[in-house]
Order: C-alpha cells, then structure tokens, then sequence
C-alpha cells in the first residue's frame, strides 16, 4: 500500500510538471501572438484542405470497401489530434538525436526529475496548436458525437500522442548507438504519420502487420476509429496495453543509451 501512495504521488508530481511547462510553453508562445495566430491557422487550414479532398471523394463514392466519409473524418481527427497533443506538450522529442550529438543533454543531466521527461517538455511547437483546433471541430462538426463518443474521442487523443511520442523517442535513442540519426529519425516520423492518415484496409500482409507492430501506425487510427465505432473493454485494454510496452521501450532504451552519452562540457541551465 506504501508503494502504490509513493507511486501515486511520483505520478502526480509529474503531471503538475508538465502542467507547469506547458503553460510556460504558451506564454512563450504568445509573445508573438500574431505569429502564433497564423502558424495555428495555417495547420488547421491545411488538415482543412487534405479532409476536403477525401470529403469529396466519398460524396462521390460514398462506400467504398465498407468505408464511409465519417470514417475517414474520425481517422484523420484522432491522428492529427494526437499529434497536436504529442508536438504541444512534449514538442523538444524530436530534438533528441541533435541534443545527444552536439552534448545538449547536459542541461538537462543536473536536474532533479526525469532527464528524459525534461527532455520531452522544454519545448512546444505552436503551429500543433492548429491541428488539435481541426480535430476537435472535424470531429464535433462532421460526426456530431453522442456524449459518450465525446469522452472516449478525448481519452483516446492523450493515447495517440503517447505512442506518437514514444517512437519519436525510440527514434531518437538509437543516435546513441548509431550516431547522428536526424535524418532517419524524421523521415520514420513522417512515415508513421502519412501510414496513420489512410484506410487501414487499403494495406495487407506483411505491410499490415508492420503497421500494427514496428510502425504502430494501426494503433493510432484503425484501433481508436473502432473503438469509437463499436466500443469494447478488450479493444481498448489492447491500446492501452500498447501505449505502455511503447512508453516503456522507450524510457528503456533512452536509458540504456544514457549510460554511453558522451558530454558536450555545455555551461548552460535549462529554465
């Protein structure tokens, strides 16, 4: 019982951290509100312009191999939600193959929490922004949701961006054992991405079970489209399950990689 309040409290701390920077991360954001305002309608218009596309290919076809125009819709809103969430709140992921080459982890080595976590939310990307105000309004305006479809659309975007996450960090760790990675890291990245955003029935064989295992691209739009159509305990124990095995294989593998880090002697603080 110690253990479970001890970790309660560990996890509790956390997420008041990340609450913290976060916020920190708008603020800074919105010192240059005007620019802000146009990196975050720009995404929305452009997310805007891919649905408009696929809304109009299934006006004029409006079944095609069981999928429907509020499929696609409900896909592309919980896998640009999810990423808006990922890059909002633990935008600096992506920097983790420059940070492990030029020495900038030794800002984040002195510090008391999690390095990694650190790591994850020092920085946000404010144009994300832009893709979590298309997600919300596609799916609220296009599907119109029951109550109960409402709350699992927002329980499952947290998810997403935690596997979004995750492999952004796996991609980044392997810098550590493989040198500089930024470029595989980002085109992996963007792969996941472009996988995620189409028909999962268009894929099969050995490609769909990558997209469901190496590249979880399955897991970040097949899976929660249905559960958001026919919800189900042991469908959405599977997601959660997944999240988990990702989050933990990549804390894993950051440490592991941690050990071989070489400094860059950087004199700075991370605030």
């Amino acid at each position: 019982m110690e253990y479970v309040k001890t970790w309660l409290k560990r996890c509790v701390s956390e997420l008041r951290l990340i609450a913290a920077y976060s916020v920190a991360n708008v603020q800074s954001a919105l010192e240059y509100r005007s620019a802000f305002i146009v990196q975050v309608v720009s995404m929305a218009a452009n997310d805007s312009l891919w649905l408009f596309f696929w809304w109009n290919y299934f006006k004029q076809f409006p079944l095609v191999n069981g999928w429907r125009g509020t499929d696609i819709v409900i896909l592309w809103a919980v896998a640009a939600g999810g990423f808006g969430v990922s890059v909002t709140v633990f935008g600096n992921a992506r920097q983790i193959p420059a940070l492990i080459m030029n020495g900038g982890l030794d800002a984040y080595l002195g510090m008391p929490r999690s390095v990694l976590l650190h790591v994850c939310i020092a920085a946000t990307d404010p144009a994300a922004w832009g893709d979590l105000l298309f997600a919300v309004g596609a799916y609220l305006l296009l599907v119109r949701p029951d109550p109960w479809n409402i709350a699992l659309f927002f329980l499952l975007l947290p998810l997403t961006a935690l596997i979004y996450t995750s492999f952004q960090v796996l991609l980044g760790s392997l810098a550590f054992f493989l040198g500089n990675t930024e470029g595989l890291s980002q085109q992996a990245f963007n792969a996941l991405i472009s996988f995620s955003s189409y028909p999962m029935d268009i894929f099969n064989g050995v490609v769909r079970v990558l997209l469901f295992t190496v590249l979880p691209a399955g897991f970040i739009s097949f899976v929660p489209l249905q559960l958001l159509h026919r919800f189900s305990w042991p469908l959405l124990g599977a997601m959660l399950s997944v999240v988990l095995i990702f989050i933990l294989s990549a804390i894993a593998l950051f440490h592991a990689g941690l050990r071989r880090y070489e400094s860059g002697n950087l004199m700075g603080a991370q605030i």
